[in-house]
């Protein structure tokens, strides 16, 4: 603690200033500003201002004009015109130079330290010194106003308190213990009656007087002694002390320990944040969202802001997301300008009655009361409306998100999106058209990524190489061979085994054909047919004997089986003749024994047969032509007829086939016939005629055969072929076995040996000649192993036999890779299926529309949490103060004792606190109020010690700057003319923001830049700067100027010795400003020096100018947002203009000297400053010098700030700045690159890449005729689309900023493109026709204007009464029978309903009601008894629930809150009172009151209840249910006052 409190203290001396330098000590009259009164009376002059109010103006002194000591006429008191001793032309210069000097201060401290200071206190510093001091008593806040340059300044009070000399009171008190008095507490201050006081505390010292009637208006400041006092520890209450502060040890000791934000810098805010439930009131890019995600985790935060990047916007969302969570907020800035933007922004969108504005000009007590009661007086605002409309937002949102993550995102690991693959595809077709590329057949892509991918197409490019030296595989002479290596021993044994091959088979054809021509076949062409060949000769080998044979006819292949049936039954036959030669006689054979068969069958085993006479006839006919004694045997005779018939048939069938035998076997048929042989004839011949049927054998074979005997023959030349087959297949197995040959791939199935002789021969020949090309195959064989072995045989199978492989095999494959990929993103993603330009368009306009809706409805939200929190109705306690205030005519309180006593009720009506340093300590006593966030903007220039005081009041920390741009300065410590730039000016002072840097508090960076609407504005300092990590937005070009110009100013002179300008610059400048407020009258302007002499110079021509032209000088009125300026380089951080004009003034002297002195540029830091300077300007910058940027001399000097403006001129001087930056890549994706060239190809200029680092549109139409000027800019949804971190960002921010920059834009979508670029391409090529005709670029001068909306609200309620109490009718049926006659259950019912209407009741109330209700008078006993039994009845169904004596519906949870005045007397009782229902009461007074004291409280509570008198009973009981209320945590303490307890739940 003891360390912090050094430190604290050590800061706080800085801040004490009781030195002679000090003008409220030490006051000494300024030759440049500042005006000294004369001959005028202090007491009128404060009546004049301060009472009357009237405005006063200045009089020069009359040529003869007596001195200033000369004697005051009644006259000169009276008018409103103040003498001077000056001269009229030195009068209105230093009128000029105060004028400019007050507006500077106020501007860049929040403070007015303009002052009319009346009365002066002539002092000594010891006894011994002569040199008397003066130092002003009375400090009347002023300003000084013009209408026109023509017009004489007027000199008004502000409204501010008076005030006293707190300095010198310091300064009497600690050096002299002189107590200067303080001003009375009074509306009107008595003058004299003060002066006198002062001139009785100073009576020790008789050399000191008072000059009361000296009056001098300059700058006095006492807000560092405002500070001092603030931030003295023992001013704070103890349980508030500022070494005790969290924040304050962090920043003193060890630190900031708060965790990093949760979301990542490159989040993706919809799905990864919830920031959607942040009340985002105006619009935030993703890095401002961030921003307020990283506040609402309640770090303590640094927040980078580049120059443009929108601090002003991000700091308003975040003022509005703590309001909305019912925060209370400090926002702090040094710079009014920063406080008014923010403010001026809550206005547009209607928060800003949640704000209230404390610094100098706006601390008038008037205002403050009238703002006060006006938003107490506000209705409640309307959200369901506006909830209905956005409804679909969120579903909008996802399917705008679906797509884009579609076809953004990688496809199974390949690296490529369906974006990139559908341009690859279209650059692929693009020079393939007349080419039909075949699918690769690759059957496990599923397993593939771009590591497998980049081998596969790694493979084809050898492929593809290979294919360019030996062309196409299936040609090569040894295509089919598997050969992967061939050594030369091995190479030299195949050329023998192909030689050898080649012989055999040349000789096994000469062979065969020979044969073949003997036997007069065809020539066999093939192994197959020279088998067939051997197999005929081997028939004819194996002839039988064929003499007399009729070998031609047909009859042996058909009638094969008769012939062969005939000659067996001629063999029978004669077998039978010859067996029964010795039996029977010649002739029996043809007799007819069929009778005598018959004879013997039927009776010849009959005993008596030989009786029979027919028997006996047929055995002696029997008997006749046999050569024996028949047998005795009937079945013995039976057998031999039976030969005989056999013989017979077979004889029928022999002589049936007679002719045609004897056609056949000619003179071999049944003469002495060799019936073997005949079957053998029969049985070859069959085989031959077979053959040729089923041509196996030629006809031809059949006359070969006819021809003789040829077996011999035959036999020799079988021999012949089977030797020749033999050897032939023998070799050629052999050759193939060496060459590894494919023959199922050469020869579809077949086999080398079995193709013609004729293709083998050939084949032969050809490897013999060419068995050099074997290795073209083996590299081949090698490469397709290698294709095999990573799965890719199928580039080499396409390879094969395709012409045009070596061009394009590559190709094929990517394309086959490609729609793969495509198919399985279209498969996987149903955002890509589901596509259709037309109605995803209207989406991403729904989305629009309703996001910005969105901001509407989180503004109602933020308006309605800000309402429920303001006090209702006729609260006591503070805001009863604050309404005692507003009905006073006279004697209000000063702002600060107001804060001090009704800080909190204000909190609650303006949560949102906007002050400079200055002003907190000089309107918020130490622990009055406690913030749950500040906000510091422009952090980089607020020194810690003025800091200190606003973070002690803080739970949180955010500060909003920059550390690239200007350090703390202390240009405005000293308004000394004497001192030049360059010594008055501390370098790099620390700041709070460069201070929570070092301390490690969190930080988050805004990235977006805004303000330039062309990039030449910034690229200089995004690039020395900020690495690029700024996100710069393109400039379409313009026909009007625009971007940074340089304008050489040759015949000026730099006037180093003397004034230190360079007069005709400035002289230069103010002409360029006349001529710009006569131009573009509708662009705000702003110019800014390096040094305050050169500004001194520019105003002073100016001001001329000004006067001359009387017809502009509504162009210079400062009631503008953004009025025109002249500034210098210490002063102009926080402003934007549209145009920027630099006056540099340093440079080339008369004599052609260039010192290297650029006032504050050399200085440490002084990068910073020129940093600040170049990005001032949204449209145009232009720079007036008489050097060049070879003109510095960066060896001369190690400033940084020197080498930044060396570059900056030889930017200015060389860059192409009329000319949009265009990158000169390539488009950032297939897919763009293919649209590009289709639009190259249809005759447009087309620019890839337009932009700077950060970002890019993706292409640019060029305008032909206006060359830098772009027609139309186009969008692709690929990964600059993607790139976005929100869909706010992709699809409608970045629009909308680019089309504010004047660009028009048009979107492709891939998927639509790739189904029909045709149509695609014709709609694209009609939106730039569109845009050429109505002129492309939209150039505009109006200034940014901020839309404002209107929060609907309900008309004001009263509330300051509660809902008169109702009481319960009960129905008549109960007077028709005593009451305890009457059913439990009945009664029960009408307990229910008095319950019904008054819950919670008391349950005396309840027998009240029910006895009025039936015409009883009183409660009996009984009557009560049976009430109660009918509670407990109605209780046990559940109707309802008994709270000790109160009675309550079962599901309600909070009572109603009533008025009981309108109650009988009898009912008017604080018992009869839920305790529920008193706590609510007391919980609405503290919340309207929002800090009241018990006592306070009381009589509002009871009055609300409806009793119009309080007894000191009741007050005892309303203060133990106040205790109660304590006690359940639904109130809190704040010391002795009554307040809400702290919560955070948000509106939803």
């Amino acid at each position: 603690m003891q360390e912090i409190l050094s430190k604290l203290e050590a800061s706080r001396k800085e801040l004490l200033d009781l030195g002679l330098r000090n003008p409220l000590l030490n006051y000494r009259p300024s030759k440049v500003r500042g005006i000294q009164v004369v001959q005028e009376s202090a007491a009128s002059v404060y009546d004049i201002l301060v009472q009357q109010g009237k405005p006063m103006t200045f009089a020069p002194a009359e040529p003869d004009a007596t001195p200033a000591s000369a004697t005051i006429s009644t006259a000169t008191i009276a008018d409103t015109r103040l003498q001077t001793a000056e001269p009229e032309e030195k009068l209105q210069q230093k009128l000029l130079n105060t004028y400019y000097t007050a507006r500077t201060s106020l501007e860049e401290q929040g403070v007015n330290i303009l002052y009319v200071a009346l009365g002066m206190l002539n002092w000594y510093e010891t006894t011994a010194s002569d040199e008397m001091r003066k130092a002003p008593l009375i400090l009347v806040p002023v300003t000084l106003e013009r209408s026109t340059a023509r017009e004489r300044f007027k000199l008004k009070y502000t409204g501010e308190e008076v005030g006293e000399n707190l300095s010198l009171q310091a300064k009497m008190k600690a050096e002299f213990n002189i107590a200067i008095p303080d001003l009375p507490d009074e509306e009107v201050i008595a003058i004299g009656d003060y002066f006198n006081a002062v001139e009785s505390a100073i009576e020790p010292y008789p050399r000191w007087h008072v000059d009361k009637n000296s009056i001098e208006l300059g700058f006095f400041s006492f807000g560092k002694f405002l500070i001092y006092n603030d931030l003295d520890n023992a001013n704070w209450p103890e349980d508030a002390q500022p070494i005790n502060h969290p924040i304050l040890q962090s920043l003193f000791t060890n630190g900031f320990t708060d965790a990093p934000p949760s979301a990542a810098e490159d989040a993706f805010i919809d799905e990864e944040t919830t920031a959607h439930q942040l009340f985002q009131v105006v619009d935030a890019d993703s890095s401002q969202l961030l921003a307020m995600l990283a506040v609402q985790e309640g770090r303590n935060l640094v927040i980078q802001g580049p120059p443009g990047t929108g601090k002003s916007q991000t700091i308003t969302n975040i003022i509005a997301n703590a309001i909305g969570q019912g925060k209370k907020v400090l926002f702090v800035a040094e710079k009014l300008a920063a406080l008014e933007v923010v403010k001026r922004r809550l206005d547009a969108i209607q928060l800003g009655e949640a704000c209230l504005e404390l610094h100098s000009h706006k601390g008038s007590k008037k205002e403050l009361h009238a703002e006060i009661k006006r938003v107490l007086e506000l209705g409640k605002p309307a959200l369901q409306h506006l909830q209905q409309q956005v409804a679909l937002l969120e579903k909008h949102k996802a399917e705008l998100n679906a797509y884009s993550n579609a076809v953004n995102t990688e496809i199974q690991q390949s690296g490529y999106t369906a974006q990139q693959l559908i341009g690859l595809l279209m650059q692929l077709q693009k020079g393939l058209e007349s080419i039909t590329l075949p699918q690769i057949r690759i059957n496990n892509f599923i397993n593939w990524n771009s590591e497998k991918a980049a081998i596969a197409v790694s493979i084809a490019g050898k492929i593809q190489a290979l294919l360019q030296h030996i062309q196409i595989p299936s040609n090569l002479s040894f295509w089919g061979s598997g050969l992967k290596m061939l050594l030369p021993q091995e190479q030299e044994t195949l050329q023998v085994t192909l030689a050898d091959a080649l012989t055999s088979t040349q000789d096994l054809m000469a062979a065969a054909s020979g044969i073949a021509e003997q036997m007069q076949w065809q020539i066999p062409t093939n192994r197959e047919e020279t088998l067939k060949l051997a197999q005929a000769v081997e028939l004819a080998a194996a002839q039988p004997n064929l003499q007399s044979i009729n070998i031609v006819n047909n009859a042996w292949l058909s009638s094969h089986l008769q012939i062969i049936e005939t000659i067996i039954a001629a063999e029978k036959a004669e077998q039978l003749h010859k067996a029964y030669e010795s039996v029977f006689l010649p002739h029996a054979w043809e007799q007819d024994v069929m009778g005598i068969r018959g004879e013997m069958v039927m009776h010849g085993k009959k005993w008596h047969r030989f009786l029979i006479s027919s028997y006996n006839k047929a055995q002696k006919e029997f008997q006749t032509f046999c050569k024996t004694t028949l047998p005795k045997s009937a079945d013995e005779k039976i057998a031999l007829l039976d030969v005989i018939i056999e013989a017979q048939k077979l004889g029928s069938i022999v002589k049936k086939k007679e002719s045609q035998m004897q056609e056949l076997f000619g003179s071999r048929w049944l003469s002495n016939a060799n019936w073997k042989g005949l079957i053998a004839v029969t049985d070859y011949l069959w085989q031959v005629h077979k053959a040729v049927a089923e041509d196996v054998l030629p006809k031809a074979f059949l006359n070969y055969l006819n021809a003789g005997p040829i077996a011999a023959q035959a036999a020799q030349n079988h021999q012949t072929l089977l030797l020749k087959l033999s050897s032939h297949g023998k070799i050629l197995q052999e050759l193939t076995g060496k060459l590894v040959l494919n023959e199922a791939l050469l020869f579809g199935g077949s086999t080398f040996l079995h193709q013609p002789y004729l293709l083998q021969i050939q084949k032969l020949e050809l490897w013999n000649q060419n068995l050099p090309q074997l290795h073209q195959v083996i590299a081949w064989n090698n490469l397709a192993e290698e294709a095999k072995d990573e799965g890719l045989e199928a580039l080499t199978e396409v390879s094969n036999h395709w012409p045009q492989a070596a061009q394009h095999l590559k190709s094929a494959l990517l394309k086959t890779w490609y729609e793969y990929l495509l198919q399985k993103a279209f498969s996987d993603f149903s955002a890509l299926r589901k596509f259709e330009r037309a109605t995803h368009e209207e989406v991403a306009q729904q989305f629009a529309k309703l996001d910005v809706l969105n901001l509407q409805l989180n503004r109602a939200r933020v308006a309605l949490r800000h309402w429920e929190t303001v006090p209702k109705g006729e609260a006591g306690g503070q805001v009863n103060i604050l309404r005692t205030e507003f009905n006073k005519k006279a004697r209000h309180l000063p702002i600060r004792k107001l804060i001090a006593e009704a800080g909190m009720a204000i909190q609650a009506i303006k949560p949102v606190f906007m002050m400079s340093p200055l002003s907190i300590a000089n309107f918020l006593p130490p622990g009055t109020l406690d913030f749950d966030l500040v906000i510091f903007d422009e952090a980089s220039q607020v020194r810690p010690v003025e800091a200190l005081g606003a973070l002690l009041r803080g739970r949180q920390l955010v500060v909003v700057g920059d550390t690239k741009q200007l350090p703390p300065t202390s240009f405005f410590d000293t308004l000394s003319p004497d001192i030049e730039d360059e010594e008055n000016v501390t370098a790099d002072l620390p700041s709070i923001l460069g201070m929570c840097d070092a301390q490690g508090a969190p930080q988050r960076m805004l990235r977006w830049h805004y303000r330039s609407r062309h990039q030449s504005l910034i690229t200089l300092s995004n690039h020395h700067f900020y690495e690029n990590k700024l996100v710069v937005f393109p400039s379409p070009g313009f026909i009007q100027k625009a971007g940074l110009f340089y304008h050489h100013l040759k015949d000026t002179a730099y006037d180093r010795g003397a004034t230190r300008t360079n007069q005709k610059e400035a002289e230069k400048v103010a002409e360029a400003v006349m001529e710009h407020a006569r131009l573009h009258p509708k662009l705000s302007l702003g110019v800014v020096a390096f040094s305050t002499a050169q500004r001194q110079a520019i105003q002073d021509a100016l001001e001329l100018k000004r006067r001359q032209h009387p017809e502009l000088e509504s162009y210079f009125s400062t009631t503008n947002a953004e009025p025109f300026f002249v500034k210098n380089l210490e002063n102009v951080q926080g402003d934007e203009r549209d145009v920027i004009f630099i006056s540099i003034g340093y440079g080339r002297t008369a004599e052609g000297f260039i010192s290297m002195n650029f006032g504050p540029l050399n200085n440490d830091g002084g990068e910073k400053r020129l940093n600040v300077l170049i990005t001032r300007a949204k449209l145009r910058c232009e720079v007036f010098t008489n050097i060049t940027g070879d003109d510095i001399d960066t060896s001369k000097t190690a400033s940084a700030g020197l080498k930044a403006l060396k570059s900056f001129l030889q930017y200015a001087q060389t860059g192409r700045l009329d000319v949009p930056f265009v990158s000169g890549q390539a488009a950032q994706s297939p897919f763009e690159e293919a649209v590009a060239a289709s639009l190259v190809q249809a005759g447009y200029r087309v620019q890839r890449q337009v932009g700077s680092v950060g970002f890019y549109i993706d292409l640019a139409i060029e305008d032909p005729e206006q060359p830098g000027k772009f027609i139309l800019g186009i969008e692709c949804d690929g990964a600059s689309y993607h790139s976005a971190r929100s869909a706010r960002d992709r699809d409608r921010l970045r629009q909308q900023v680019l089309e504010a920059n004047g660009w028009k834009m048009y979107r492709i979508w891939s998927t639509d493109w790739f189904r029909n670029p045709k149509r695609e391409m014709e709609r694209l090529v009609a939106a730039i026709d569109a845009a050429w005709k109505t002129g492309g670029i939209e150039e505009t001068e109006e200034n940014e204007t901020v839309t404002e909306t209107s929060i609907l609200r309900e008309a004001a309620e009263d509330h300051n009464q509660l809902p008169p109490y109702n009481t319960a009718v009960l129905p008549a049926e109960m007077k028709t029978q005593e009451m305890h006659l009457h059913p439990v259950s009945k009664l029960a019912h009408w307990v229910e309903l008095v319950v019904k209407a008054e819950s919670p009741v008391h349950f005396d109330e309840v027998a009240r009601r029910m006895v009025e209700a039936a015409g009883i008078t009183r409660v009996g006993p009984r009557i009560r008894e049976h009430i109660k039994l009918a509670a407990r009845f109605a209780e046990g169904s559940g109707s309802i629930v008994q709270k000790d004596d109160f009675l309550w519906l079962p599901n309600m949870q909070q009572p109603v809150l009533r008025d009981r005045s309108a109650l009988p007397s009898a009912s008017r009782k604080l018992k009869f009172i839920a305790p529920e229902e008193m706590i609510g009461v007391i919980v609405k007074v503290v919340r309207n009151a929002i800090a009241i004291h018990p006592e306070a409280a009381f009589p509002y509570i009871a009055r609300l209840l409806g009793f119009s008198r309080v007894t000191e009973e009741m007050r005892s009981e309303i203060l133990n249910h106040i205790q109660m209320a304590l006690d359940q945590n639904v109130i809190d303490k704040d010391g002795e006052l009554l307040v809400m307890p702290l919560t955070n739940n948000p509106v939803h």
